[in-house]
């Protein structure tokens, strides 16, 4: 929309401008508390680099499954994980959470980043990682999940006037059918 446009609407750049300041400045607040809720949920401890990236080459193959283009590896040891690596996992894990609602997947397939402390956890999540991604049951669920989501929603709405109260006529032949 051209200046002189937007004057003789009525719309001065100047507010548009404070809006989308404002809305840039909300988004960045959101983003940084979403970043905070991760990094409140990243593992703590001293992990090795090798365990890491066996942790990520797992990582990769399951993630695989969701789009994600690879992780890379770790060039050193951490005593935290990043953001980014823990949004990735923490999609996974409700991933599975639900395929074993679903009953698609066991329950030793859990995923719980609180309990990774050291290169031991870190072994045993890559483990899972890797079964799930040799698991021909979640992949199957991953690729038909939409598809059940749209099926499950109901093929037909009730309109109100449809569930209202039979007319007097109904009445009486419903009582005569009774007879």
């Amino acid at each position: 929309m051209a200046l002189e446009d937007m004057k003789m609407m009525g719309l001065a750049p100047e507010p548009l401008q404070e809006m989308k300041g404002k809305l840039e400045e909300d988004v960045a607040g959101l983003s940084m508390e979403e970043d905070a809720m991760f990094m409140e949920m990243a593992p703590k401890g001293k992990f090795s680099k090798a365990a890491l990236n066996s942790l990520v080459k797992a990582h990769n193959k399951v993630s695989e499954m969701f789009g994600l283009p690879e992780y890379p590896a770790f060039d050193a040891d951490q005593t935290e994980f990043p953001v980014k690596f823990v949004r990735e996992l923490a999609m996974i894990m409700a991933a599975v959470e639900d395929a074993i609602a679903a009953g698609e997947v066991g329950q030793e397939m859990a995923i719980d980043l609180a309990s990774v402390k050291g290169d031991r956890d870190l072994a045993s999540l890559a483990g899972r990682l890797d079964m799930l991604a040799k698991s021909k049951d979640f992949r199957k669920w991953l690729s038909s999940k939409p598809e059940e989501e749209v099926a499950t929603k109901p093929e037909m709405e009730v309109s109100e006037t449809e569930m209202a109260a039979p007319g007097e006529g109904e009445i009486d032949q419903l009582m005569m059918s009774r007879m």
